[in-house]
């Protein structure tokens, strides 16, 4: 599937005439090139493009989902204190627990980036929807399910050699102390979480910067930069370890994202992270999930999480390249 990319405003990139030229008909908008025939962070680029669109289409998603977020946090914590599951004075204090209805609104803010992030690209760069999941114009459910045969089974084996492992002050042993709310908003919201986070940074962040530059190497190695430095600095950890987890984790879901020419694979590594990490604490522990990231909170145990990172892009761009998933611009 392929169709041209029009620009929503073709006399912003159109070279001036000096007045006393002949007065020609309006030339058209030189599209860019077919989707299928590029890499997927540099769809968005085409020669004359105005870089505005790429700061705009960034500015908006970022202003929105932290507008968003206040919204529904302020109305999770205040339904919470309604149910006595807080207080006023807890709150106040900035104490408030991480329970079902606050983990619901973080989970609702991420999903809401991929209206906002289709719409966004619509808007400025006159891309249809299609195009954001992959080159092709479509989310490609075959590649998740060909990634799925090497991400699920080697993530099972990961959580399970977490909760054996354990990090520091964490149990190893575990009785089953089961909260059926929180285990109902993983179930049903984390994995739409984890592919907003996707659409929005690995998607039309990753995109908006990749369109202001000709080169499709430089584009990728800037537009990785500055996504995951927004990515990482969206989970607000101040611990060492975490931000440079958060780091890896976000650059090796670009790289699966550009060798398979698509979301789909990056979506599935991020869903099977988060929605496996977080059903034993509704299984386990009551419920009591634990969300600090300030300093001291990490460790050299964090080296497994980053290593399986690591080790899934490279699988995935093995997979991708064996199974030619993607028609690649250029090779790094």
């Amino acid at each position: 599937m392929s169709e041209s990319l029009t620009s929503p405003h073709p006399a912003d990139d159109l070279t001036e005439v000096p007045a006393h030229a002949p007065q020609a008909p309006p030339a058209a908008y030189t599209p860019a090139p077919a989707p299928t025939t590029t890499d997927y962070h540099h769809v968005l680029y085409r020669e004359g493009i105005r870089r505005w669109r790429g700061f705009v289409a960034i500015a908006a998603l970022l202003v929105a989902y932290l507008g968003i977020n206040l919204g529904l946090s302020f109305a999770a914590i205040m339904a919470d204190v309604a149910l006595g599951n807080t207080t006023m004075a807890a709150v106040q204090a900035g104490s408030t627990q991480v329970t079902p209805l606050v983990l619901l609104s973080v989970n609702l803010t991420a999903v809401a980036l991929i209206p906002l992030s289709i719409l966004l690209q619509r808007w400025l760069f006159g891309v249809r929807a299609g195009f954001m999941s992959s080159i092709r114009g479509l989310f490609r459910w075959r590649v998740l399910g060909k990634a799925a045969v090497i991400v699920v089974p080697l993530w099972l084996v990961y959580v399970g050699i977490s909760l054996i492992v354990g990090a520091p002050g964490q149990p190893t042993s575990y009785v089953l102390n089961v909260s059926l709310p929180l285990l109902l908003v993983v179930l049903l919201t984390t994995w739409a979480q984890s592919a907003g986070e996707e659409y929005g940074f690995r998607g039309l962040i990753t995109r908006s910067v990749g369109s202001w530059f000709a080169n499709t190497r430089t584009a990728f190695i800037v537009a990785t930069v500055v996504a995951n430095l927004l990515f990482m600095v969206a989970h607000l950890a101040s611990d060492p370890w975490l931000i440079a987890y958060y780091f890896v984790f976000g650059v090796s879901l670009s790289v699966v994202t550009w060798r398979t020419g698509g979301l789909e694979s990056s979506v599935l590594v991020h869903a099977a992270n988060n929605v496996l990490l977080f059903i034993p604490v509704a299984l386990f522990m009551g419920g009591e999930l634990n969300m600090d990231r300030s300093a001291g909170v990490g460790g050299p145990f964090m080296l497994l999480p980053m290593g399986m990172m690591v080790l899934v892009a490279v699988l995935l761009s093995w997979l991708a390249r064996r199974k030619q998933l993607a028609a690649v611009g250029s090779d790094l």
